[in-house]
Parts: C-alpha cells; sequence; structure tokens
C-alpha cells in the first residue's frame, strides 16, 4: 500500500525548478519560517525545508495538496496525533535496528529471531495506527484523507494483523524447536539446489502413541528414508538443510516487513509537512497575520495579492510588518525605486516567499493571491565581500548570475535585489538593459530593486512594454511609510538626508 497524501497518484517526480536552496534560505529569511514549522521537531524541519524548496509545475498536484492541506488544518489535533503514532513506530523499528547492527552478522537462527521481533513490532505498530484510525474515522471532510483511510483499513483489516500476529508466533515456535520442511533437487556438480520450505510448524512433545504411529507410517511409505544424526558428516549436510531453510524463511519476512516499513516511512515523511504546515498556521492565525490559499493559474503572466508581507520578519518580530498590493496583469517586470530602507527589499521578498509557498501547495502571507505557474524560481540578493578576495563585488555579482542563467527556463521569475551596483551609473545601466531585455524575450518576470537611475529612467521615458514603474513611498514630511506605491523612478534614494540625520550637521 501507499499513501498519497501529499502527491497525487500516478504523480511522477519533476525537475527541479529551485536548484540555488541556499541563496533562497538565506535571501527570503527562510530560517524563521522553517524554525516555526518545526517547532524543535528536527525531522519536521528537515522534511518541511525539503519541501518549501521544492516548488512544483504541476497544476493538478499544487490543488492536491492544497486540498489536502486544508483539510489537515481543519483536523489539527488528529494531524498532531497521527504524526506522533507513526514516528514512534519508525523511532522504535529505527532503534532496534541499530542495536541489533552493533551486535555484528547474526546466525541464521538469531536472524530468523530478529526478523520476528522486528515484525513483531510491526504488527504492534499496525495494530496503534489502525487504532488512531478508527478512532478519528470522519473527522476528515476531504477526499484525500478519506481515501487512505479507507484503504488502510482494506489493506490491514482484523483478519491481516491477526494473521501477521501467528506467523510471528509460529516463527517464535521453529527457534523453539519448531520444524521446517523443506523439499530440493540435486543439483550441478551432484550439490543440493532449489530448496523451498513447505511448512513450518510448531514444537510439540511426542506421546508414546505418536512414537508408535511414527513408526508405523515409516515402515509403510517405503519412499521415505530416515537418517541419524550419528554420522558428522551427514549432520553437517542436514544442518545445512537447516540453515538454508531458516535463511530462507529470514529473507521472506524481512521482505515483507520492509514493505510495513517504508509504508510507515513514507507516512512519517508526508505527516511531518502538514504537521510543520500546522504548526506555522498556528503561529500565523494567532499573531492574526493575514493568511490564505492562492489561486494557481496557468500561463497569465500575471501576480495579483493583496495585503502582502515578509513571513520572515513577521515571525522574528512578533508584529505584522507594513502590508502590500501586487497588482501586476500581464506584466514582466517590476521595476522598483526610491528611498533607503523604504521597503524595497521587504517587497520582494514577500512577493518571493509567497510564490515559493504557493508553488508548494501551501497556504501564503496574503489576504487574497492569484498567480501563475513558473518554470523556476531564482533570486539574486547583494552578498558581501568575497572573504577569500578572489573576485570584487561585481565579479562575484556576475558569476552568480551567470549560474543562474545556465538554468534558467523561459517563464521562470527572478528576485533582483541591488543587483550591478557595485560599478558606475552608466556601466550598471548597460548591464542591467542587456540582461532585463534577456528575461524580456524568454518570458521570464523579474522583480528589480534598484538604485540605477540612468536605467529605470530610460524604461520609463521609453514605455518600455509590460513593465510596471513602483517606487518605496515617502511622505511631503519626508517620512517612509514602507509602503510600495506605482510612480516615477526617483533620482535619489535620499542618502544624504539619512547622512545628515545621523551624523547631524
Amino acid at each position: 500500500m501507499k499513501a498519497y497524501l501529499l502527491n497525487r497518484r500516478g504523480y511522477a517526480e519533476e525537475e527541479d525548478i529551485a536548484p540555488f536552496k541556499n541563496d533562497l534560505i538565506s535571501d527570503l529569511l527562510l530560517e524563521p519560517v522553517l524554525q516555526s514549522m518545526a517547532k524543535n521537531d528536527n525531522f519536521i524541519y528537515q522534511q518541511c525545508k525539503k519541501i518549501l524548496l521544492t516548488p512544483l509545475t504541476d497544476r493538478e498536484n499544487i490543488l492536491h495538496r492544497q486540498s489536502a492541506l486544508r483539510d489537515a488544518i481543519r483536523n489539527k489535533k488528529t494531524i498532531l496525533s497521527l504524526y506522533a503514532t507513526v514516528a514512534e513506530v519508525v523511532t522504535d523499528i529505527s532503534n532496534f535496528r541499530s542495536t541489533n547492527k552493533k551486535k555484528g552478522n547474526p546466525l541464521p537462527a538469531v536472524r530468523v529471531i530478529q526478523s520476528i521481533e522486528q515484525l513483531d513490532l510491526l504488527a504492534n505498530g499496525l495494530e496503534r495506527l489502525k487504532a488512531e484510525i478508527v478512532n478519528t474515522y470522519g473527522h476528515f471532510t476531504g477526499i484525500i484523507f478519506r481515501d487512505f483511510y479507507d484503504e488502510f483499513l482494506k489493506e490491514f483489516n482484523t483478519d491481516f494483523v491477526t494473521l501477521v500476529h501467528e506467523k510471528t508466533a509460529l516463527l517464535k515456535s521453529i527457534s523453539n524447536g519448531g520444524e521446517i520442511q523443506i523439499s530440493g533437487c540435486i543439483g550441478r556438480g551432484l550439490k543440493a539446489d532449489g530448496f523451498v520450505v513447505n511448512s513450518l510448524s510448531e514444537y510439540q512433545p511426542k506421546r508414546k502413541l505418536d512414537i508408535m504411529e511414527s513408526l508405523f507410517s515409516t515402515k509403510v511409505r517405503k519412499n521415505e528414508i530416515r537418517v541419524s544424526y550419528d554420522d558428522v558428516q551427514l549432520y553437517q549436510d542436514c544442518h545445512e538443510l537447516e540453515v538454508a531453510g531458516q535463511l530462507h524463511v529470514a529473507s521472506c519476512f524481512e521482505g515483507f516487513a520492509r514493505e510495513l516499513m517504508k509504508l510507515f516511512d513514507s507516512l512519517r515523511a508526508q505527516l511531518a509537512f502538514f504537521q510543520g504546515c500546522c504548526n506555522l498556521h498556528s503561529n500565523m492565525t494567532n499573531m492574526v497575520y493575514p493568511v490564505c490559499f492562492p489561486e494557481v493559474v496557468k500561463g497569465t503572466h500575471s501576480i495579483m495579492a493583496e495585503d502582502i508581507y515578509d513571513l520572515g520578519i513577521a515571525i522574528k518580530s512578533l508584529r505584522l510588518p507594513t502590508v502590500n498590493s501586487i497588482t501586476g496583469e500581464d506584466t514582466l517586470l517590476y521595476l522598483i525605486t526610491g528611498t533607503n530602507n523604504g521597503g524595497k527589499t521587504t517587497f520582494i521578498r514577500s512577493a518571493a516567499v509567497s510564490q515559493l509557498m504557493a508553488q508548494c501547495g501551501m497556504f501564503v502571507p496574503a489576504k487574497s493571491m492569484t498567480t501563475q505557474i513558473f518554470r523556476g524560481i531564482y533570486t539574486h540578493f547583494v552578498r558581501n565581500e568575497d572573504e577569500t578576495m578572489t573576485a570584487g563585488k561585481l565579479e562575484e555579482e556576475i558569476r552568480r548570475l551567470s549560474k543562474i542563467v545556465d538554468h534558467m527556463k523561459p517563464e521562470s521569475i527572478i528576485f533582483l535585489n541591488e543587483s550591478f551596483a557595485t560599478t558606475s551609473e552608466r556601466e550598471g545601466a548597460q548591464i542591467a538593459e542587456e540582461i532585463l531585455h534577456a528575461f524580456f524575450d524568454n518570458n521570464v518576470t523579474c522583480f528589480f530593486v534598484t538604485h540605477i537611475y540612468t536605467y529605470a529612467k530610460k524604461a520609463y521615458d521609453e514605455h518600455f512594454p509590460r513593465t510596471q514603474f513602483l517606487q518605496a513611498e515617502r511622505t511631503a514630511e519626508g517620512e517612509r511609510t514602507f509602503r510600495i506605491t506605482s510612480g516615477e523612478p526617483s533620482l535619489t534614494g535620499y542618502g544624504m538626508e539619512m547622512y545628515h540625520e545621523i551624523l547631524g550637521d
């Protein structure tokens, strides 16, 4: 059985469309988001990190996750209980395996015993999970969790669990003197081959009448040969047959145990993501932050969002930052200029985080959002000086951008923050113009925060197509509102004003 909670049935693994994962974590302040999801559970942290940094392009799968996650959020206590149960079972098995691994390679008889013990743990785990599912049956209203519940109860019904316990009891009896009936044939080089375990039987002390019947049946069945263990060589040969039978039994039950373990491992990984999302959702709603499930559409070249905000800053500061809106209908370039420390970086970071979460099938930090599916998500933010001193800041920026371009496909999205600002105004403008024209030609959507006024003004005057010109708002009194509004590119970032404010006249 396979659990299809996170991905729809028949879903094929996609190509990685966000290859520069460390850049995404640092540029988008994702660490506080991941910590909020994990709540000190390292497995949840790792699983949420893996999924959040692996956005999807399959719209049907995104909608599948949204549906499952909506149901999970409505049943947060049930998700927590399911995750805890599965995690305990997986931990018990892992500890058992780790303990046995330290003992080295076991003898065949010991290996059979270990198989029995592991199967016992899994059978008990199945019973615990089944009890959890029965107790919470009917909690979920969505089809995804309901289908999983129904399939699980059908696959692992009472008869199945009873059968597992019977087989483990039978295996235990073998290690305590039970019998294995083996058949085989003579193979190449007159060696025994083709061993098959025909039956397993429990140890039963023989009565005198049984012994008499055994002697009588031996005389009747002339084709049956009974051997004595007085011959040392014969004893060794028989012992080899017994070992072969034990190994065959162990391998059969180990294969069965592996399949059950795959189910528990898969369930733990999927439930960990849902639990992480429930943790984050609770954090956001408790702080009264806007949150919604976005509408994901195909190929419209538009992003529409109301009251979008920087989630990383919201979690770190424990307060809601200034919210903004995006009205990018048929837009490829968002060109953002304006005052220093005016909210430009937090604006594009909020857009990037929301897009990433939307393509993972998650809710987003906004009151409402409609967005398309991009075939790649990239960031290019300013970095500190190269500590090795092997390259200047501009060279480092261009090298990093070159790697991005090598991976980029048409219909991608990139967030540029103060890129090409480490050279002269004229050279920066020329680089920006060439890069952005290339993006435009390949239908790459770009958010570009810049102080390169020469380029921004030229693009504005020439009415560069499919472009929105935005700026960090500043009141007539010179106060920053940290809101991003439509407006003509600004000539200055008001750096001298900040200089006088801090250092005085």
